[in-house]
């Protein structure tokens, strides 16, 4: 059956005694409005404005007319088609259900609440509690299980590579006349899956636990709750776990006291006409720190630390906190900053949220499509289509590969980090060490992205690294850290004005994260540089 048909409209007029007849094809059903095609009529054929009323009636009646009949025409032809094929009844009626039971709320099935979303709604409220204190505590509790487990591995991993290393020096101290090179490199195979075992074993025993814990965690909220609903004033489950935490063992090693660090903050005020205010911070800090969380010990208990207690009341709430961290564009965490955040999630259990390595292989499933679609999409230089199949095998592998583009980013999902919800993983490469890059460069439009981002979905704090990179290196002159710190500080101001303009009038907090080892004097240059670039002229009152 045809989507749309064309059918010849006829229209006759008198023009100085003589009988003009204006004939065009018209497309049923009409894809436009009557007084668009009027008009066009009009302007292609010259007709005189006299011509204009009676064009528009005969052109609706005939619309409505050929309109009735090509749909007639169409439901006949489908009753025909399902006359002669009677066999086809149950799928018929297996569309017409599915179509009734999700377009007509009448017939659609009642929704159900998930097992998560009444978890979320239990936690929320107990967290805003008296029970708050002892879950926290909980959590603890678990936490310092956790890390034990991964002193224990990351103790027997030592051992044995220092083993092995023994091993393989010996081995090769005497080749050529105890071993041969075919022993040794069958002991560095052997050595290698024996590595292999050992690590398979640790991550199954951890991954065994934080599971177990998680089920024990949230089958103790959901008590702790119905002891709620039933008891009053504190409730016995709470009491039971509160003097199990009270009792927890305290950790071996002693932190000492924390060392200040160099930090500013602004509040500036961003729009053309209604203005918003905006908190902005200046930090020297590794930009883990904001994930890392330690219990304080007042009067000789432990307990969570402020930064904890504020991420936990604002799990299930409008107003996340997120980081950004600069990464490759492999996805995985083996290496630099990707593995030490890492090693920061799998400290303690998240009893909310999939592990890491979980959200890694659903992203994976959406980063392959998004670079097939990059490839069905690639426009050449002469601005045309580049279909699939024109390009190189090669390079059609590598962009449905889950490697990603500079500018990309890909976010996490944590409930068990210090201040931290949300992390952006944006894609960067070597090109960021020039001293010439502008606000064009792909991870300067990532951090664009990424406001548009936390501006949608109630992020309200986000943290950047300033300098766009981690570490302080050599080839980071004060000339270079000035320039990027001010090419940083303008776009981030160009972008947060942009969002204000289409209805974020919401108050943010920005924190610009300096690499730990940036000198006092060069901390002090940016502290004046910022202000003066998100300075706000005020009105002169008389």
């Amino acid at each position: 059956m045809p989507l749309t048909v064309e059918r010849d409209f006829v229209y006759t007029y008198r023009s100085k005694e003589e009988r003009c007849t204006l004939t065009a094809p018209v497309t049923i059903p009409l894809e436009t409005s009557i007084d668009d095609l009027v008009g066009r009529l009009i302007k292609a054929h010259c007709l005189p404005c006299f011509a204009v009323n009676g064009l528009k009636t005969s052109l609706t009646a005939f619309q409505a007319e050929e309109t009735g009949k090509f749909y007639v025409r169409n439901s006949e032809e489908a009753l025909r088609k399902f006359q002669e094929n009677v066999d086809d009844v149950d799928d018929l009626v297996d569309q017409w259900a599915k179509v009734f039971t999700q377009e007509l709320k009448e017939y659609a099935k009642p929704v159900e609440i998930s097992n998560d979303q009444v978890f979320s709604e239990v936690y929320h409220n107990l967290i805003h509690s008296p029970a708050l204190e002892t879950l926290l505590n909980l959590e603890h509790t678990y936490a310092i299980a956790v890390e034990d487990v991964i002193t224990q591995r990351d103790r027997d991993l030592n051992h044995f590579e220092i083993r092995q290393s023994k091993e393989m020096e010996d081995a090769v101290s005497l080749l050529g006349t105890v071993y041969t090179d075919v022993q040794v490199n069958q002991l560095a195979q052997r050595q290698f899956e024996n590595t292999q075992m050992i690590e398979s074993k640790w991550a199954s025993e951890l991954s065994n636990l934080q599971e177990t814990q998680k089920r024990e965690y949230r089958e103790w909220v959901m008590k702790v709750h119905e002891d709620t609903q039933t008891s009053h004033g504190t409730p016995s489950f709470v009491q039971r776990v509160r003097a199990l935490t009270n009792n927890m063992p305290e950790p071996c090693d002693d932190d000492g006291v924390p060392q200040p660090r160099m930090e500013e903050s602004f509040t500036i005020h961003l729009g053309a006409q209604q203005k918003t205010m905006h908190n902005l911070r200046l930090l020297c800090v590794d930009i883990l720190d904001l994930c890392r969380h330690k219990p304080n010990k007042v009067g000789g208990m432990l307990i969570p630390s402020p930064q904890r207690l504020q991420t936990a009341m604002s799990l299930y709430s409008n107003n996340l906190s997120a980081l950004i961290l600069l990464v490759d564009n492999r996805l995985n965490s083996y290496t630099g900053i990707k593995r030490e955040f890492a090693k920061v999630c799998e400290q303690s259990t998240d009893f909310h949220l999939p592990n890491l390595e979980q959200q890694f292989q659903s992203i994976e499933q959406n980063v392959v499509k998004g670079n097939e679609w990059r490839v069905l999409h690639k426009v050449n230089e002469d601005g045309d289509r580049v279909s699939l199949k024109s390009t190189s095998s090669e390079g059609s592998r590598e962009d449905r590969s889950n490697r990603m583009h500079v500018g990309d980013f890909y976010t996490t999902r944590h409930s068990n980090l210090s201040d931290v919800h949300v992390a952006f993983h944006l894609v960067t490469d070597e090109t960021l060490t020039s001293p010439d890059i502008s606000s064009r460069h792909p991870v300067i439009l990532g951090i664009r992205n990424i406001l548009k981002m936390c501006f949608r979905y109630d992020i309200f704090t986000l943290s950047i690294p300033l300098l766009l990179t981690h570490e302080m290196s050599e080839e980071m002159t004060v000339q270079w850290c000035n320039r990027r710190a001010e090419l940083v500080f303008k776009c981030v101001k160009g972008f947060m004005m942009e969002m204000a303009s289409w209805g974020g009038q919401s108050s943010r907090t920005i924190q610009f994260i300096v690499p730990k080892g940036c000198s006092e004097k060069m901390f002090t240059e940016f502290s004046s540089m910022l202000p003066g670039i998100f300075r706000v002229s005020n009105p002169v009152k008389g």
